[in-house]
């Protein structure tokens, strides 16, 4: 590899990622200018080692997968495998319209590949498909339709809302309520004890827990108290935390609830605390000794937004926030167990990457069968995106912690993604002018056509036949299209993050199916 080879290389990504990042009333070309960059650049003779792009691949899929894995599952218990169904019907669409107008203009298959990864701003399909059919007219047409596809997608999403005339703030709040529907609310509440069994019988702590299905955090009282179960008396002043239901109950067993502030005087501490040492990341809440020595009660778990009790089987992942109620004493020493610093999570620790990598690359070996089709292979991509969507969920596997801290998980994708595309634009920018000559812009207008009509249809399908809130379609749509773009506007739009569960809840399995379909078409 001469010198020269990483110097282009990095010129490219340089003007590439500058150009992307000018913003024109709010839009930017992001990372499809890298791939425009490497297409002129490939016009011109520079070119790079194939492998690149397997590397960047690589890196790419992984953080992807891992990033993915803990929400992706997580959604899919609730109501994934329908927003999955959904985001199945908007790729299929896209795929079949392309697929038939394609076929009578009497297109290879090599090309309407290339409108449909294009199109979709699949990356990883288009490797996958290139991986099989080894054709440069795929990248090119690919390299030719992604940036419009990229902007377009984002245009769409802007005015949908305005269209449909959605109120922004409404919608937001009509979807927080409806996530408080599946995850039960976890509140804290104040309560005197004046309850007369409390005169006539010892209650304690756990006891009062396990009848009730509450927590209780803290106890205002004048008696002395145990301090590793102590006893509930008559009189006294009680900080329970649980499911609403539950702790709205809780005046039946306990008595008068107080809705002023009451100032605690035991001997216990507060915490807000990030889970981000290694030792327990990946481990469930009843393997970690330490917590029972110490007293710890976890009053709950707060995930991606999301609220839940804090369950011995719950298994505590990078960046939850844990709400901790611990002795002063062992306020340092519990600090130090959960972390509270995801910035001091270990960033070089390359011994998990390369294993799961290479686990993937094996699994992608593994041939399948599909009716009429025969034998299949997930492939290079799909074996890493599937085996890191697992190994993110997993979180640990004895010593090995598969999760990547936030920051280390953003550099692998982004370094991997800038690599591949700067391989690919100018492996295809050689026969670019040619490709063009040939085709025209004819499969432009084929791609954004059948993105517009099936974005078009989907949309209408979701608000007025199935009233879907907005939040969750804009995220849908992102999430089926895979475009990161698309949920950036969709966020700015709506001034909130939700739009980032409903993409997560689709993205990878989106992913996969136009890797698949697109595997499909290849193989016609």
């Amino acid at each position: 590899m001469e010198l020269y080879t990483v110097l282009y290389l990095f010129i490219i990504i340089s003007l590439g990622y500058f150009i992307g990042n000018l913003k024109v009333k709010g839009f930017y070309l992001d990372i499809s200018a890298i791939l425009i960059i490497a297409l002129i650049a490939g016009h011109f003779g520079v070119s790079f080692p194939s492998e690149f792009k397997y590397l960047g691949l690589a890196f790419f899929i992984y953080a992807v997968g891992l990033q993915s894995g803990p929400g992706f599952f997580e959604n899919i218990k609730k109501n994934g495998l329908v927003l999955n169904l959904y985001a199945f019907c908007l790729v299929t669409s896209i795929f079949l319209i392309i697929f038939i107008i394609g076929k009578i203009l009497k297109y290879d298959n090599n090309v309407i590949a290339g409108i449909f990864t294009g199109i979709m701003s699949s990356a990883p399909a288009l490797a996958a498909t290139v991986e099989i059919s080894n054709s440069h007219v795929t990248s090119v047409i690919f390299g030719i339709v992604y940036p419009f596809g990229t902007i377009v997608a984002v245009l769409l999403v802007r005015m949908i809302p305005i269209l449909l005339k959605s109120d922004a703030e409404k919608e937001v709040e009509r979807y927080r309520l409806s996530k408080e529907k599946d995850y039960p609310k976890i509140v804290s509440k104040n309560f005197r004890i004046t309850n007369e069994n409390f005169n006539n019988k010892i209650i304690r702590k756990s006891q009062l827990e396990d009848m009730s299905n509450v927590i209780i955090e803290r106890i205002e009282t004048e008696f002395e108290a145990d301090e590793v179960d102590p006893q509930i008396h008559f009189g006294d002043i009680v900080r329970v935390t649980g499911r609403k239901e539950h702790v709205d109950n809780m005046n039946i067993i306990l008595g008068e609830e107080i809705d002023s502030y009451v100032d605690f005087h035991d001997n216990m501490k507060v915490l807000r605390l990030l889970v981000s040492n290694k030792n327990i990341v990946g481990k469930k809440i009843s393997e970690i000794k330490e917590l029972f020595a110490m007293r710890v009660t976890i009053t709950k778990v707060r995930r991606s937004g999301i609220d839940f009790d804090a369950k011995p089987q719950t298994t505590l992942l990078l960046g939850d926030k844990l709400y901790i109620t611990v002795p002063q004493k062992y306020e340092e020493q519990v600090t130090k167990l959960i972390g509270d610093n995801l910035m001091a999570f270990p960033a070089a620790d390359f011994l998990p990457i390369s294993v799961g990598i290479v686990i993937g690359i094996l699994v992608g070996f593994i041939p399948l069968s599909l009716p009429f089709l025969g034998k299949f292979k997930l492939s290079f991509i799909g074996g890493i995106l599937i085996t890191s969507l697992i190994l993110g969920r997993i979180g640990r596997t004895g010593p090995v912690v598969w999760q990547l801290s936030p920051h280390s998980t953003t550099l692998l994708k982004t370094f991997g993604q800038l690599i591949y595309m700067a391989t690919i634009g100018t492996s295809a920018g050689k026969y670019l002018v040619e490709a063009i000559k040939t085709n025209g812009l004819t499969p432009i207008f084929l791609a954004l056509f059948a993105l517009i009509v099936s974005l078009t249809v989907f949309t209408c399908i979701l608000r007025f036949v199935l009233k879907m809130n907005m939040v969750e379609i804009l995220g849908l749509i992102s999430g089926g299209m895979t475009s990161t773009p698309s949920l950036t506007m969709s966020s700015n739009i709506l001034k909130s993050d939700y739009p980032a569960v409903s993409y997560a809840a689709v993205y990878p399995f989106s992913l996969i199916l136009t890797m698949l379909l697109s595997q499909i078409l290849i193989k016609l």
